[in-house]
């Protein structure tokens, strides 16, 4: 995450407004610093947040079975269901579900009941918060994995801004990285 104060080019920003709990600022003096403009912002975002809430607690509708949710094809034997979210009904065909837009079921916080930090983030995927995959899951080799903690993990285990546990999240901008080397 980056620090809101555009003078500022700290990526290390672990401090959210506590307003509206968007803008995010590697200090108490840069949030100082940047209250000026974001107060309109801050507003805002605080409109937007409570019009979300209120949409969520809407109960969604399953969609139908027989359709792509992302395209609308109608499944076939030559063209089968590729992925269900077991939460929301979502479905797709095979070429929605590698798509980052249509690819994604309508669960805040996963995708096709994966939660988004856990799971190993591949380069199609449209989630860009934090990512803190179990190398256990995925390597066997001891030294490897040291290797990747320390080129691709933070060096400290923090609070996961999606979920909130603390792990060891991947570095800004080294997920394409890390499902590439998986």
């Amino acid at each position: 995450m980056y620090c809101h104060l555009e003078s500022c080019l700290n990526f290390d920003a672990k401090l959210r407004c506590s307003e509206c709990h968007y803008a995010t600022y590697c200090s108490d003096k840069c949030q100082k610093k940047d209250w000026r403009r974001h107060k309109k912002e801050c507003a805002m975002q605080k409109i937007v947040q409570e019009m979300n809430d209120k949409l969520a607690k809407i109960p969604k509708s399953k969609p139908r079975t027989t359709h792509c949710t992302g395209c609308d094809l109608k499944f076939t034997e030559d063209d089968p269901v590729d992925q269900e979210c077991p939460d929301c009904g979502y479905l797709t065909c095979e070429s929605c579900s590698c798509h980052n837009s249509r690819g994604t079921c309508d669960c805040k916080g996963s995708n096709f009941g994966w939660r988004y930090c856990s799971r190993t983030p591949k380069h199609y995927h449209a989630y860009s918060g934090d990512y803190h995959p179990d190398l256990d899951e995925v390597l066997d080799d001891g030294q490897l994995k040291e290797d990747m903690l320390r080129e691709f993990f933070e060096a400290e285990a923090r609070a996961c801004n999606n979920c909130g546990e603390v792990r060891r999240c991947l570095k800004p901008n080294t997920a394409h990285y890390f499902s590439d080397m998986i």
